[in-house]
């Protein structure tokens, strides 16, 4: 999730945009997932529906770097340790969510749905804003 907002005002003041993607609420994630469920991540499909309408679906083989470069790369800047998540972005097909708008997304290997990975979350109000306070 992002929240376009404060995202738009980081951008103004050449500030970092990963502040707009920080929120309470903003990372659902799923139970885990065995390893032994992926003997090939990269022909894993992701997948993110809005409303029963799908927004994003695509193959984990189209990211730019590959997994074993990408945790390279992070560990020379900090470590990286059992437990941790590392987020990579998404698919294409990014768009605004309201409040009554239900996510479902999942992930699905050889045409065939990996249950823990299902989730659905309805989108709900907040009170105010998210606001961009610089320290």
């Amino acid at each position: 999730m992002t929240a376009r907002n404060v995202q738009d005002e980081a951008k103004k003041k050449g500030l970092p945009w990963s502040i707009a993607k920080g929120f309470h609420t903003f990372l659902p994630i799923s139970h885990p997932i065995a390893t032994s469920s992926l003997p090939d991540p990269y022909a894993a499909e992701l997948y993110l529906n809005v409303n029963d309408q799908q927004r994003q679906r695509d193959k984990i083989e189209l990211m730019l770097f590959r997994i074993p470069r990408m945790l390279s790369e992070i560990s020379k800047v900090m470590d990286i340790e059992e437990g941790d998540i590392v987020l990579t972005g998404t698919p294409k097909g990014v768009g605004s969510v309201g409040t009554g708008d239900v996510m479902t997304c999942g992930l699905v290997v050889d045409g065939n749905e990996i249950e823990e990975a299902r989730m659905s979350v309805p989108v709900v109000d907040r009170e105010g804003p998210y606001q961009f306070k610089e320290t």
